[in-house]
């Protein structure tokens, strides 16, 4: 294998950790800081072993970006003559160039989007008409084959030309996969079961011949707890109740689905008044562990209660709802409009509410809006199938401790843990903490003069430095409550929950070019992680308070969970690892490469206790004179 770049220092030595690693089928977690080329070096690894073991690599991200650059790399490889395929795969959401045209198709989500494409593409096999992009594809050439996997695309790239040629991107990408090396994707392809299966499928590959590389890893086991969790809304209820009354369709017993949805949406209502108490947004609803005869009422023993019937009875109904579902999809798409039902969403949740018995989820009842939550404390759920696989790589700059990580996603105990320490000159950055100011939830709620005193400390430590000046909170709430007092006479560019990527990318840009500004974003956000600031766009971070997990039910849960899981770690597990590396993260956005100065200020007289885990972290005595100080050097 052919290098594109002459290595820097410690690459070398992280390349031969990862080929002794694979050689030895033993799995690997690497933490590496920023500078390191992640990227690279685990691309220059496992491309070798891969070809010399008849395997394929999978390379997952979280973002569009991070996938931007694997192609980067790649590309890099390729023009230093070696042969590689690869594909990137994205969503039909994001690569389906018939939506352009079909209102229903583009306002679908992915299940929809899905059913809506089979339908389509079954229609050209029939004579009919259907998808004119998916038509060009029912007779693949060789040449095509050729032509596509001669060069390396991004996924909006590859999206922009096939469809100038008049070709489905995700059709085509699909035909790809079958021969390609490398194969990107987002965390869903390869974590979710069900759509891993079809992955492998399009891919001709079994499990034991891939290797995984997990990029940006530390967001992997709350993404998957995440997604192996599910709710169901009041307001959900209620469009399945308009819905059956305008299809007129009975469940098996003869009765209108109305009445079973006014019975679960009763059943919610008396759990919101038993479980929450004033002031609080969730409570706990332990169905899976009491039983029916118990005084706590669940979701079960209510919805008997209420509506005089069996368990069997609840179920089957659930069920029926879940048919009523199916048919109605099929009945819209007959129609050309989208296959969406409410019925069939609620039976869907209500089956697998009421037959779930897991022990590594907790059930939730809660409000804003009124709803169930089935939360998944576990990330083994998505995870636990990578000991399966020829290799794993998991890579990034904050995993520590290695070996909490190791255990939190189930990779085998004899997994080799490395960590490298930073390339670049110790003296470009400085860190430090200021004691007598905090974010503590509880120091808040109790006294009104511990928020004065933080809002005073950031506009002195704000006013005085006339760089780029990045303010990370530990929530949104906190970052709007504190913007909203703080007075500045800098340009503020703010983060805000549910901003889509073309305004983040405008505001980091319009930041970046504007001279003495302020970005305003929040810890375990986008703008704290993943995205550079090179030279002098970003010369300060401020780390307003430890982003300790809000306290709660579901917080409570986990870290109980984490207790009996994990010996009694669930403090440091569930609540300490993860505010580390929200912190790690956000400070590592000021140091992007050699040349670069800065410095992090923690405002958390909290942060003490991580000395031990941030590098030349200190408490400062005098903040201006240190700022002073460090710049003027």
């Amino acid at each position: 294998m052919k290098l594109p770049y002459t290595l820097r220092s410690n690459q070398q030595e992280i390349i031969d950790t990862i080929k002794k690693g694979l050689n030895s089928r033993n799995h690997l977690i690497i933490e590496a800081p920023t500078g390191s080329g992640k990227t690279f070096t685990s691309l220059a690894s496992a491309l070798p072993f891969a070809l010399d073991n008849d395997c394929r690599i999978i390379y997952c991200v979280r973002t569009n970006s991070q996938q931007d650059q694997v192609i980067r790399e790649l590309k890099e490889f390729k023009k230093s003559g070696n042969s590689i395929s690869a594909v990137a795969i994205q969503g039909r959401q994001s690569m389906c160039p018939q939506q352009k045209d079909d209102n229903e198709l583009a306002k679908s989500n992915w299940s929809e989007k899905s059913k809506i494409c089979k339908s389509l593409k079954k229609q050209p096999k029939m004579g009919e008409a259907g998808c004119p992009y998916y038509r060009k594809l029912l007779r693949p050439t060789k040449k095509l084959f050729e032509t596509w996997s001669s060069e390396i695309y991004n996924a909006e790239e590859f999206t922009l030309i096939a469809e100038e040629e008049g070709l489905c991107p995700y059709e085509l990408n699909k035909l790809l996969l079958k021969k390609a090396q490398v194969v990107i994707v987002p965390y869903v392809y390869f974590f979710d079961d069900f759509i891993r299966k079809y992955l492998l499928g399009w891919m001709d590959a079994s499990i034991d011949k891939i290797v995984t590389i997990v990029d940006e890893a530390h967001n992997l086991p709350d993404w998957s707890r995440d997604a192996a969790s599910d709710y169901l809304s009041i307001d959900t209820l209620r469009r399945a109740t308009k819905e059956s009354d305008n299809f007129g369709l009975l469940l098996g017993d003869g009765s209108p689905p109305s009445f079973f949805l006014d019975l679960v949406e009763l059943a919610l209502k008396s759990l919101e008044e038993y479980h929450i108490s004033e002031g609080e947004e969730e409570g706990l609803l332990p169905s899976h562990i009491v039983s029916l005869d118990s005084e706590v009422p669940t979701l079960e023993t209510e919805m008997m209660s209420l509506g005089k019937m069996t368990l069997y009875r609840l179920k089957q109904q659930a069920s029926d709802l879940s048919k009523m579902g199916q048919l109605i999809r099929q009945t819209l798409l007959e129609k050309g409009k989208r296959p969406r039902s409410y019925l069939g969403t609620v039976g869907d949740f209500l089956c697998r509410w009421l037959d779930s018995i897991e022990s590594h989820s907790i059930r939730l009842v809660g409000i804003k809006p009124l709803r169930l939550e089935k939360v998944c404390l576990d990330p083994r759920v998505m995870t636990g199938f990578l000991d399966e696989t020829a290799g794993v790589i998991m890579m990034s700059g904050t995993l520590s401790p290695l070996d909490m990580f190791r255990d939190l996603i189930g990779l085998k105990p004899e997994s080799i843990l490395e960590k490298y320490g930073s390339i670049f000159p110790k003296e470009n950055r400085l860190i430090r903490y200021v004691s007598g100011v905090t974010t503590s939830y509880r120091e808040l709620k109790n006294n009104p003069k511990v928020w004065i005193q933080l809002i005073d400390k950031l506009e002195s430590i704000i006013s005085k430095f006339n760089g780029n000046i990045a303010l990370f909170f530990p929530s949104y709430k906190i970052l709007e409550s504190a913007l909203n007092e703080l007075k500045l006479s800098k340009p503020i560019y703010k983060e805000y929950s549910g901003m889509n990527q073309e305004e983040l990318m405008n505001t980091v840009e319009s930041f970046k070019s504007d001279s003495g500004s302020v970005l305003a974003g929040v810890m375990g956000g986008r703008l704290a992680e993943g995205v550079d600031y090179p030279d002098t766009s970003l010369e300060m971070a401020i780390i307003v308070g430890v982003p300790y997990p809000a306290p709660g039910v579901r917080q409570e849960a986990l870290q109980h969970y984490f207790d009996v899981c994990f010996n009694d770690k669930g403090w440091q597990y569930a609540v300490e690892s993860p505010a580390l590396r929200k912190m790690l993260q956000a400070a590592g956005r000021v140091i992007r490469s050699e040349k670069d100065k800065g410095m992090i200020i923690i405002t958390d007289g909290r942060a003490g206790k991580f000395s031990e885990n941030i590098p030349d972290l200190e408490l400062s005595n005098d903040i201006i004179h240190d700022i002073d100080d460090f710049f003027e050097a």
